[in-house]
This record gives C-alpha cells, sequence and structure tokens, in this order.
C-alpha cells in the first residue's frame, strides 16, 4: 500500500466514525436561517430583484440552455445548465414568484427529460463524454441543482435524477482518475470543479455512503494540498475558482470528520488575500483566473466565478469561527466585485470586472461567470443574519426584514430600518411575540469610525472583537439604534499602486466615469492627484440606482501639455459600468489609511 493509499483508507475510516457520531461533529459558531426568514429590501434586495427579473425572467432558457443537451452534439464548450438550475430554484424558493417557480421546472424538467438511460445528462457526443474537462464539470453542477431543487421544493423526481447522474459517473470514473481524463494541460481538480461539493450534497440528501466515498478515495479531496501558484501557465494550478470551490469542498468535509488538517487550505487562502498581496481593493481576487498578487488592476481582472466562491468562503468560515472579518471581506465584496459585474438594469453581466480601464460585458448568457453570478445572488438573503445560540447575530446592514424562530421557541422579528450603505445610521426595531432574554451579536464593521449603539436610548458598551454583543430580556418594540460615523477616506495603494489611494465610503468603493468628468478630457487619469482634505459632501446620484450617491473630491489633472489645472471630480459607486479609474496619486499620503483587511 502506498502512501496515497493509506491516507485516503484513513480518512475514510475518519469520515465513518465522525458520520455516526454526531456528538464528534465540530459545531460552527453561527448557523444559517432558513431560506425566506432574513428578506433584504435596500441595495442587495434591489439587486435580487433586478436578477430575477432583469435577467432570470429575460434568458431564452430553451434556446440557449436546454437545446444542447436535446442535441447532445457537444465536443468541449460549456453552457452551465446546472448553474442556472440552481440558481432558479434558490430565487423560486426565496419569492415564490409563480413565475420564477415555473422558470425553474421548465430547467429541471428539461434536463432530465434528456437524461439518457445510463444516467448521463450531459450535451457530449459518445465520444467525448466524461473524459473531456467540461462534461463532468456540467454535470457535476447539474446534479448540485437537482438535489436543490429536492431540498428546497422536495421534488423526488430531481433527486431521483441527481442519484442517476452521480451512479454514472462514479461507474464511470472510480477507481480511472486522474488517467481518465484527455485534458493534461489542466490540474484534474480544475477539471471537476464543483463535483466534490455536488457529491457531499448528495450524500448528505441521502446518506448513500459511495458518495461520500467518491469524495474521499477517488476525489482524494483529503490530501489535497497546493500551494497558492500565481499566473496562468500549464497546468493552470493557480485558477482562484477551482482552488477556492475544492477548499470549500474540505471545510464541509471537515464537518463530518473534526480533521483540523483539512482546514490548512482555506486558511492558507485567507494568509495570501490578507497578507500576500491576494487581496483587492474592491474585495475579490484573480487575474485571467488565475491568482496574482502585484495589485495590477486592469485587463482580466476578478472573474465573477472567483468573486462568487469567495464570498461562499467568507460565510462558511464566518459562520465555523465567528470572527468578524469574513463579515466585513463579504461586504465588501458583495458592493464592489459583485455588483460591479452586473448592468443597472440586471441584464448584462461581466466576466471579468477590472479596477483599471475599460470593462466589457460578457456576450453570452451560458458559460461559468453569468450563471455564477446568479447563484451568489439567490444566496444572499442567508448572509443577512444568522443563529447564534440561544439568539441572533446581524451580518449584513441594509434595510431588511428578519422573521425566524428562536431556539427558546419563540417568534421574533427584527427590522432594519436604514439607507445603507448611503449613511451608517441603522433603527433596528427587536420584536418577539413575547418577552424573552436571548443574545444579539451585531457585526461592527472595521473601517467604523466610532460605532456607537444603544437600546431604548440607553449606550450600549463598546463592542469587543468586531462584535457589539446586547444580551437583555426583550420586548415587542425595543429599538436599537446604531452610527457607524461613514465619511469618505483614502485607503493607501500597494505593490504596482503604492504612491497612490483609493477613495472608499463605509464598505463602497468608488471610481472616476470619464463621461460624468469632462474636465477631465485628455487628461491621464494615471496622473490624476487628489487632495486629501478636499472632501465635498457626498451627493444624490441616481445614475445606477434610485438612491445612490457620488463623492466629490477636488483634483489636480496633467493635460497632454504637462500642464497641471484644477478640477472637481465626482466619482461615482464602483459599479458604475462606465468606470475606469480607481487609484489616484495623493501627494498627502500621510492622510490616507491602510486597508483594514489587508495586513503586512
Amino acid at each position: 500500500m502506498n502512501r496515497r493509499e493509506f491516507l485516503s483508507r484513513t480518512a475514510a475510516a475518519a469520515v465513518t466514525t465522525s458520520a455516526s457520531d454526531a456528538a464528534a461533529k465540530p459545531r460552527d459558531v453561527f448557523t444559517p436561517l432558513a431560506i425566506g426568514e432574513a428578506r433584504p429590501a435596500g441595495l442587495i434586495g434591489q439587486r435580487i430583484e433586478l436578477t430575477a427579473r432583469g435577467n432570470l425572467l429575460k434568458l431564452d432558457i430553451d434556446k440557449d440552455f436546454l437545446e444542447p443537451f436535446r442535441q447532445k452534439q457537444g465536443k468541449g464548450d460549456y453552457v452551465g445548465a446546472g448553474k442556472l438550475l440552481d440558481s432558479a430554484v434558490r430565487i423560486a424558493a426565496y419569492t415564490r414568484d409563480p413565475a420564477l417557480i415555473a422558470l425553474k421546472e421548465r430547467v429541471a424538467e428539461g434536463l432530465t427529460a434528456n437524461q439518457l438511460a445510463d444516467g448521463y445528462v450531459g450535451w457530449y457526443q459518445p465520444a467525448f463524454r466524461i473524459v473531456k474537462a467540461w462534461d463532468i464539470h456540467e454535470m457535476g453542477y447539474i446534479q448540485y441543482g437537482l438535489v436543490s431543487d429536492y431540498r428546497l421544493f422536495g421534488k423526488r423526481s430531481s433527486l431521483d435524477a441527481a442519484r442517476r447522474v452521480a451512479d454514472h459517473m462514479i461507474a464511470n470514473l472510480a477507481g480511472k482518475l486522474p488517467g481518465i481524463l484527455q485534458e493534461p494541460e489542466i490540474h484534474p481538480p480544475m477539471l471537476m470543479t464543483g463535483l466534490d461539493r455536488a457529491m457531499l450534497a448528495l450524500h448528505a440528501a441521502t446518506n448513500v455512503r459511495r458518495y461520500l466515498d467518491f469524495v474521499v478515495k477517488d476525489l482524494d479531496v483529503p490530501n489535497w494540498k497546493l500551494e497558492i501558484v500565481e499566473g496562468r501557465r500549464p497546468p493552470y494550478y493557480g485558477h482562484a475558482y477551482a482552488y477556492t470551490t475544492r477548499t470549500l469542498a474540505q471545510v464541509e468535509l471537515y464537518h463530518l470528520t473534526g480533521d483540523e488538517s483539512l482546514l490548512s487550505q482555506s486558511r492558507r487562502e485567507i494568509d495570501y488575500l490578507r497578507r500576500r498581496g491576494g487581496w483587492l481593493i474592491t474585495g475579490s481576487a484573480s487575474k485571467s483566473e488565475c491568482w496574482h498578487s502585484d495589485q495590477s488592476g486592469d485587463g482580466e481582472l476578478t472573474e465573477t466565478c472567483a468573486t462568487a466562491y469567495l464570498i461562499r468562503l467568507f460565510d462558511a468560515l464566518l459562520r465555523m469561527e465567528g470572527a468578524s472579518i469574513y463579515g466585513d471581506m463579504m461586504e465588501r465584496a458583495i458592493y464592489n466585485a459583485l455588483f460591479g459585474a452586473q448592468s443597472p438594469d440586471g441584464r448584462r453581466l461581466r466576466y471579468w470586472t477590472p479596477f483599471d480601464g475599460p470593462r466589457v460585458y460578457w456576450p453570452r448568457d451560458t458559460y461559468c461567470c453569468p450563471c455564477n453570478f446568479r447563484r451568489i445572488i439567490a444566496e444572499l438573503p442567508q448572509l443577512v443574519a444568522y443563529r447564534w445560540g440561544n439568539g441572533l447575530a446581524l451580518n449584513l446592514y441594509g434595510a431588511s426584514t428578519v422573521k425566524t424562530t428562536l431556539a427558546n421557541g419563540v417568534e421574533c422579528e427584527l427590522h432594519q430600518e436604514s439607507d445603507y450603505p448611503n449613511s451608517g445610521a441603522v433603527v433596528l426595531r427587536v420584536d418577539p411575540k413575547r418577552p424573552a432574554a436571548f443574545p444579539l451579536r451585531l457585526r461592527v464593521p472595521r473601517w467604523s469610525e466610532g460605532y456607537r449603539a444603544s437600546v431604548n436610548n440607553e449606550p450600549q458598551p463598546e463592542p469587543k472583537n468586531g462584535w457589539l454583543e446586547i444580551k437583555r430580556r426583550w420586548r415587542a418594540g425595543d429599538r436599537v439604534e446604531i452610527d457607524m460615523g461613514m465619511t469618505c477616506r483614502l485607503v493607501e495603494g500597494t505593490r504596482t499602486q503604492r504612491g497612490r489611494v483609493a477613495v472608499m465610503r463605509g464598505p463602497q468603493v468608488f471610481t472616476l466615469n470619464p463621461k460624468r468628468n469632462p474636465d477631465v478630457a485628455g487628461a491621464d487619469l494615471k496622473k490624476l492627484a487628489i487632495s486629501p482634505l478636499s472632501f465635498l459632501p457626498v451627493k444624490p446620484d441616481a445614475s445606477l440606482r434610485p438612491d445612490g450617491i457620488a463623492c466629490q473630491v477636488r483634483a489636480t489633472a496633467i493635460d497632454p501639455n504637462r500642464r497641471g489645472r484644477d478640477v472637481t471630480l465626482t466619482l461615482t459607486e464602483f459599479p458604475d459600468p462606465d468606470g475606469e479609474a480607481t487609484y489616484f496619486l495623493a501627494p498627502r499620503t500621510s492622510k490616507a489609511r491602510a486597508d483594514e483587511i489587508a495586513e503586512g
């Protein structure tokens, strides 16, 4: 027996022991609310609505997503039908809108109607099935979406179809990996991105052991160890999206085994982001789909798939550890990189969202990034708040309503009244059905300039470790008032951005749209120098959203004749589709601060 076989058998034994002993399973600090228990309004709610009505309901489902599965003529491309199904299921379960339920039914039934007798549900020609890269990728996500349909709608036919897909892949892949794959230039975990979590989801839904065994023995998830490798070069070890999906699979397997070694990759990834330059000002990472740390902001920056999976990783680690830093990272990614990947009307989506230079929309509704965007948008409601012991923890600020039953059996509602992220003022009404004692935890963002809170006008103590904890006997109508002290600030650039600063306010990054600033026509945007003490009051700006804002700051522009002239810049929210500059020269950088999320 070689070392790899020994480790795989040891891991399988650990899974068997821990899976049979519920008491041995690690317990998260926070647990998610059921879908629909938290309902964000405000900016997050607007983006969910835009995605549902401005994107999902406008897709040509039959032509773009289902026809390939009827024809089965593929050789090496990718559709993303499984990701589409998962997003449609989740957003239909959240909204309970008949049109969205009908859409998810059409996708699920269209896929399963074209499933072959042996379980194959892809769209490849026979000679290319299983052995080609994206056939496995496609079927893994179809399996995942079908399990979601069963979990959220109770559709037994979808679960049965998911099992047939999984059994087909196990029959063709078990004991044959990685040699069966005809893509030697691509790292095997990238070829099978998502398959590990799809099998874990199916195991959770069925408790059938062979799906877990496949993850442990054939996909070898417990033994996966990989350094962060930068740059796009064969065999694409540094693919950020594939890396993060496998990291998440290990975190999920950790919850079955309690094996701390399964957390090493997630710790390595967070260390790379926060301490080794991987974290970008917009809250995401990657360039040309791969890791990079030089802080350059142009071109194929922040793949949307990477943004989506980083948000999932931050959620998983926040729930597991309870560290508020992950909520801060999640919030930055959502308001900037994620929302920046969608047009203001919701219809068009991006594969990449650079913060320097022009941005372009992906020309198709299919493929990985558009579909992963829809999925993560559908998951946002469950990131607003969590259960925390006998109480609740509030993670994302902004107008929202939470309705749930606490561990003590008391029904409770939390109502956030706020124009966040326009300001840091929040009023939180706590309404239990009957008076009850339970704790409430409020995330304190690291950017906050003097977080203050009161309950019924009674000041609360200073926050600790990124959270304000309030333990009291709550009564209907109790009122928590929060002031986060939100102002415009300059954030120091590093590496290729050294000597430059970005403009932020709360979790939002602001960008320069040349079309909104005719005074800089002909000027070199990289030579714009802003005056650190010259911020003017923010002003309303409805160009991106009805209640949007813009920052104004004085600056010096250099014209083609190298003459400087004073201008006033209007900086819009980062999702501005025509934004082209995010870092600026600042003569007095002493007024800038380090990014509160990055270290070192």
